[in-house]
């Protein structure tokens, strides 16, 4: 079974509460540096590949 880190942050900017909540999936492949990373790198075949279609 997957077992799940969650963290909960507040965050006041200004006159507004924010509040975060993160899940950390103990089977991840990936971080999610590594993911985002991927996803931007990839933006641009991905963008090619719209206009083609």
């Amino acid at each position: 079974m997957d077992e799940k880190t969650i963290c909960v942050t507040q965050k006041v900017i200004g006159d507004t509460l924010y509040i975060i909540e993160s899940a950390v999936s103990s089977t991840a492949k990936e971080t999610a540096y590594d993911k985002l990373k991927r996803m931007i790198l990839n933006a641009p075949a991905n963008l090619v590949i719209k206009k083609a279609s």
